[in-house]
């Protein structure tokens, strides 16, 4: 991320840490929202006073100017001379961003979603989350071809179904071919239509068994792609995992019992207070930060971050986590951080915007 201009307002980003702070109500969540709002993550904002957005992104040397009017549901990308129309949260929108991100997948797959990624990647204060989009997007990370597996699968559920019912047809069918056949025998005359009525029964449900040799074949080769996925998905989730609880064990932060990642991001756990699940979550995204500097993992190289940690840690778990993320920036040169906090003990080459400063809280606050 290279800058962002709201109105005549511009903000410069650095490669690494970049920290923008502001007390509450100085318009922190707003910038936040207008990244996410440029990049079409979201439909809307409700920021009267802000009439226009420009994001510029810098993805392997080439730069992408992404520009939306306030109040509309499209946005347009200028990549050189070349500018392109899209919707926001569109899959035209998130074809275009893969191919620029170019995420790599255990099957060959074109449709899988990069908006949701990057929405793990902004962390965000407020407490309700998608629970099953955050761990659809913790997979994509990991390579599993999320929409794949979920297509598939629906797939085969309504061709479960279209067999069921044509089982149900046939049935009723050869009920009634068999009182038919009691009819005619009755009469002497099932040997004249005993075997039309089985060449027509037989070319009527040929279909029939071709959609359940489908069922059969289709299902085969999905236990087999669900399998592989699984395995794939339960290797890299546990190498997270020991660079997750090494994090915290490091920040000597393990109060409370911890369930495994996948519990962590599909339930709210009662054993833990929020404070610990927000720093959890924090050290889950810096563990994968960490283990994506091979390039093994989908992760964009991006952690936004509005006001997470300052809100709901004291300042010693703050400063726990803020040691392990510097350490990580000091490893992964290719990481740019970028928080909102309304703590003003920042490094001053690392702060890019002061909301208190003449200027920011007439622009940005609510």
């Amino acid at each position: 991320m290279v800058s962002l201009q709201i109105d005549d307002t511009y903000i410069h980003f650095k490669d690494g840490l970049n920290y923008i702070v502001g007390r509450n109500a100085s318009g922190k969540t707003t910038i936040f929202n207008c990244i996410k709002y440029a990049l079409g993550m979201v439909k809307s904002i409700t920021y009267k006073h802000i009439s226009q957005v420009e994001l510029k992104l810098s993805i392997d040397r080439s730069e992408l100017l992404f520009k939306r009017e306030a109040g509309s549901l499209n946005l347009t990308v200028a990549m050189g001379s070349e500018v392109m129309n899209f919707r926001s949260q569109s899959k035209e929108l998130d074809s275009f961003l893969r191919e620029s991100l170019d995420p790599r997948y255990i099957f060959d797959g074109n449709t899988e979603s990069v908006l949701k990624i990057l929405d793990f990647c902004f962390l965000t204060e407020e407490k309700s989350v998608n629970r099953r989009q955050q761990w659809e997007a913790f997979s994509s990370i990991c390579g599993i071809n999320i929409f794949l597996l979920n297509s598939v699968e629906k797939d085969i559920s309504a061709l479960k179904k279209e067999v069921a019912k044509n089982k149900e047809l046939e049935s009723v069918v050869n009920n009634f071919s068999e009182s038919l056949s009691v009819k005619l025998r009755e009469i002497n005359q099932l040997h004249e239509l005993d075997e039309s009525l089985e060449k027509a029964k037989f070319n009527f449900f040929r279909e029939y068994r071709e959609k359940e040799d489908l069922l059969i074949s289709a299902t085969l080769k999905f236990e087999e792609i669900k399998r592989i996925s699984n395995v794939e998905l339960r290797n890299k989730m546990a190498d997270i995992e020991d660079v997750f609880i090494s994090m915290k064990h490091h920040a000597g932060f393990d109060r409370g019992y911890f369930e495994g990642i996948e519990t962590f991001i599909k339930d709210r756990s009662k054993s833990i207070s929020y404070g610990e699940e927000t720093f959890s979550r924090f050290i889950l995204i810096l563990a994968i930060a960490r283990l994506a500097e091979d390039g093994s993992y989908n992760f964009p190289q991006i952690i936004v971050n509005d006001s997470y940690l300052s809100r709901y840690l004291d300042n010693e778990a703050y400063y726990q986590a803020k040691n392990i993320l510097d350490n990580l920036m000091s490893r992964n040169k290719e990481l740019q951080y970028i928080e909102f906090t309304y703590r003003d003990d920042i490094p001053k080459e690392h702060m890019v915007l002061n909301l208190e400063a003449e200027g920011g809280r007439h622009v940005f606050g609510n």
